[in-house]
């Protein structure tokens, strides 16, 4: 690992456990028995670590998203898969998402980047949806204005379980990632084909 990649893990631990307002580059330097100079030589400020850090995750969503669509077959197995380890990559860099809104405030770049994501996202899952209607596993009778919605509904819980869960159940990792992916499934169920929504009543 080179020292690039050791100052982003050991920020992302700092960020994860002691959020962002009071972890500064001289903290994530000590906390690597590594000179401020030397830090600084990589990110002169902690803005460009989280910008680094929003990057990666970005960019691990993205190749996540890839392989799925290259897939020869996309089915309800294939996504809820995806929703599972995306939870587990917001869980990994859960200080973006907890502090998001304050993120944005402070780095604005970061909030233009998330509304041009949303948007392509929002094409790519509209796609995704299509092949799912052609291969009989989302009803053929809904007009095509509900699934750019159904996209949105996807990206409250998927960027703001955390939130949620910090808010009411507290739930572990591995518990609050069983219990939101469940979650995440319900959103899709009255948009099953009848095969489908029985093959899955035990979910």
């Amino acid at each position: 690992m080179d020292t690039k990649d050791r100052i982003l893990e050991a920020a992302l631990e700092l960020y994860n456990t002691q959020g962002i307002r009071t972890i500064t580059t001289r903290h994530i330097a000590a906390h690597l028995n590594m000179s401020p100079g030397n830090l600084h030589y990589h990110f002169k400020h902690t803005d460009d670590i989280i910008r680094a850090l929003y990057a990666r995750l970005a960019g691990a969503f993205d190749l996540e998203l890839i392989q799925l669509q290259q897939s020869a077959t996309v089915t309800m197995n294939a996504i809820l898969d995806l929703s599972a380890r995306s939870f587990q990559l917001v869980y990994r860099y859960r200080f973006i998402f907890l502090h998001f809104v304050e993120i944005v405030w402070r780095i604005p770049g970061i909030g233009k980047d998330y509304q041009v994501l949303t948007r392509r996202r929002t094409r790519e899952f509209t796609r995704i949806f299509q092949r799912l209607i052609e291969n009989g596993i989302f009803r053929t009778d809904l007009p095509p204005s509900i699934w750019p919605a159904l996209v949105k509904q996807l990206f409250i819980v998927a960027d703001f379980w955390l939130s949620n869960n910090e808010l009411t159940d507290r739930l572990n990792e591995k518990k609050a990632v069983a219990a939101y992916q469940k979650t995440f499934y319900m959103m899709f169920l009255p948009f099953l084909a009848e095969p489908e929504k029985n093959g899955r009543a035990s979910f």
